[in-house]
C-alpha cells in the first residue's frame, strides 16, 4: 500500500485529506470490489503499481463512500435520505 500511495499520492484527490489510515484506493470508473475479489490482494496491488492508464485514484473513506452513493456503486440497497 505504501508504494501505491507513493505512486498515486498520499492524499484524497477530492478533499486533500492526508491521514493514510483513512485513505483508500478507488477505481475512477467503479468496479473495484469485483476486481479485488477476482484477482486477490497481491495481484490487485501489483496491477495498480503497473497501471499507466489512470484507472485508480486515492480517496479518503468519506469521499469514496459519497462517490459510491452518487454513482450507485454500492452492492446492498441503501435507503435514500
Amino acid at each position: 500500500r505504501s508504494k501505491i500511495f507513493d505512486k498515486l499520492g498520499r492524499k484524497c484527490v477530492k478533499c486533500e485529506f492526508s491521514d493514510v489510515r483513512a485513505l483508500q484506493i478507488d477505481h475512477v470508473n467503479g468496479g473495484g470490489v469485483k476486481e479485488f475479489k477476482t484477482v486477490g490482494r497481491g495481484k490487485y496491488y501489483k496491477d495498480i503499481l503497473k497501471d499507466e492508464t489512470g484507472k485508480y485514484q486515492i480517496l479518503c473513506a468519506n469521499c469514496n463512500w459519497i462517490k459510491r452513493y452518487e454513482n450507485r456503486e454500492y452492492t446492498r440497497r441503501i435507503k435514500e435520505i
